[in-house]
């Protein structure tokens, strides 16, 4: 491998709500780990829209998101393994905000500059602004189930 090709680095930009979708997506960024010779960072990322000033509740909700997080990155590394995927990611960076999702995601997305988002296809016409203004590729992975 050359020495340009170690040095390069892949961002992928991983939204999640926990739901089957977002583990699909998950599924997916984590598989395209083994199709680059580039050092992968996988940013997984929450948004919760809930507002509250209660701070004590607040730091209570992000140490169980971020466990969440670490927990859902664990289960999808496995899940690769079982389907025989060697899941090569250099660093895991768990981010959470607070706030509207697509426009949360779109700033993330600003302060980090990822190569790609992978999320679930939204069913809210909220993410509208995301899908045009995505500043990289956007995939997103539909359920077999979802209209």
């Amino acid at each position: 491998m050359s020495e340009a090709a170690s040095e390069r680095k892949l961002k992928l930009l991983v939204p999640t709500n926990f739901s089957r979708k977002s583990e699909m997506a998950l599924d997916f960024a984590l598989a395209q780990t083994q199709l680059t010779a580039a050092h992968v960072q996988v940013y997984l990322f929450h948004v919760f829209e809930d507002a509250t000033k209660n701070f004590r509740r607040l730091d209570k909700l992000n140490e169980e998101y971020m466990e969440r997080m670490k927990q859902t990155m664990v289960n999808g590394i496995e899940r690769q393994r079982q389907q025989g995927v060697t899941v090569s990611v250099e660093d895991v960076h768990q981010r959470i905000a607070h706030g509207k999702a697509a426009l949360e995601i779109l700033k993330m997305a600003e302060g980090i500059q990822p190569d790609m988002i992978v999320m679930g296809a939204p069913t809210s016409n909220a993410f509208k602004k995301l899908v045009t203004n995505a500043p990289c590729t956007l995939v997103l992975v539909k359920h077999k189930g979802d209209a």
